[in-house]
């Protein structure tokens, strides 16, 4: 069968010499709150706010209010690589990046829906890797410290351990940076704590055809054995109730492949869900995907339908997404620490 497949849908600081006038005594409180001051002049932290929300939600609406209360500068413009990459080059300014966060929403599977270039593909390891090779993107100056971080609030990404080896590589000029994520879900809304994180699991039904909230809960236990987490209870709830409190939102992961044939009698029919499972299975590429994707073919509701010599497969499964802060052991009602050198909690390369 000869197809053709259309997939649609990511210091050195300046060194100032201080001269002073001799004297027969050297105030070196003084000299110390000087050079202080010196030092922090020659470095700078910038957040990107690099998203912006859709419909009710708030997730960068929130973060920005949260790294302006911590006194970063905010570029809240910037939805690409090429465009953070442009930013730092031209607003280096001879003052050297010591702290670059990058804020937007992703998963460890996907990477991030950050795009590589304007208007480009989302990036992932696979399209940063292409765009590297292609060189679509622009090279970072000579503007990191020696000591530079690079920080990404993207829930999960931590777990990405090669596509944060990308970035890193993407992101090293006159200096390689530390780059940071955490495994576990980063959020900017509690209710008693503004930033925190989370232990998240997930649940997956056919979108539309809900097993109901105790049969659901049954395939979490089964999924998490291991976990103290009353899963009904955690369903049910929308927000924390009190600190700690695990609870629950949902969201639609849809998928669409165009597959085109050479010959309309290679074009199969495909007339109801199972028809269209067993053509996934028996078809290695589309088979992998949903194996990559960590969910069953089952928990998709399919239809597909012909179009000329090609056919359209559409597919869409309901995601709930469980959240359990994670507290201190030793204190049950405080939130462990979000700074990113914990290395307990974030992910360091």
């Amino acid at each position: 069968m000869n197809t053709r497949t259309f997939k649609m849908t990511g210091f050195m600081g300046l060194v100032l010499t201080l001269v002073f006038a001799c004297s027969p005594k050297v105030n070196t409180d003084d000299l110390t709150a000087v050079n202080e001051s010196e030092t922090l002049i020659t470095k700078q932290a910038v957040v990107f706010i690099a998203g912006y929300d859709k419909g009710e939600s708030t997730y960068y609406k929130n973060a920005k209010k949260h790294f302006e209360g911590l006194h970063y500068k905010i570029v809240d413009d910037a939805y690409s690589l090429q465009e953070i990459i442009s930013w730092l080059n031209k607003n280096h300014n001879e003052q050297d990046y010591s702290e670059i966060h990058i804020v937007n929403k992703g998963n460890s599977k996907k990477g991030l829906s950050l795009e590589t270039t304007i208007h480009g593909e989302l990036l992932s390891q696979e399209s940063l890797l292409n765009c590297l090779k292609e060189n679509k993107l622009p090279k970072l100056g000579s503007v990191l410290a020696e000591d530079s971080k690079l920080v990404f609030h993207t829930s999960e990404l931590g777990k990405n351990k090669q596509l944060l080896q990308v970035l890193k590589q993407t992101f090293t000029a006159n200096h390689q940076p530390k780059v940071f994520a955490t495994p576990h879900a980063t959020l900017f809304s509690g209710q008693f704590q503004k930033h925190f994180l989370a232990k998240v699991f997930y649940g997956y039904y056919p979108t539309a055809q809900s097993p109901g909230n105790i049969d659901l809960s049954k395939q979490f236990i089964r999924k998490y054995p291991l976990e103290d987490i009353h899963w009904l209870n955690a369903i049910r709830t929308k927000e924390e109730g009190e600190p700690g409190e695990a609870f629950s939102y949902k969201f639609n992961i849809p998928i669409r492949w165009e597959i085109e044939f050479s010959d309309d009698e290679d074009v199969p029919s495909l007339t109801d869900a199972y028809e269209i499972m067993d053509w996934i299975e028996d078809n290695e590429e589309y088979s992998n995907i949903i194996k990559d994707m960590g969910i069953k073919i089952e928990r998709f509701r399919w239809n597909a339908y012909k179009s000329g010599q090609k056919v359209v497969i559409k597919g869409k499964t309901t995601a709930v997404c469980i959240l359990k802060p994670m507290m201190q052991r030793n204190n049950p009602l405080s939130y462990v620490r979000t700074e990113f050198d914990n290395q307990r909690y974030y992910t360091q390369l």
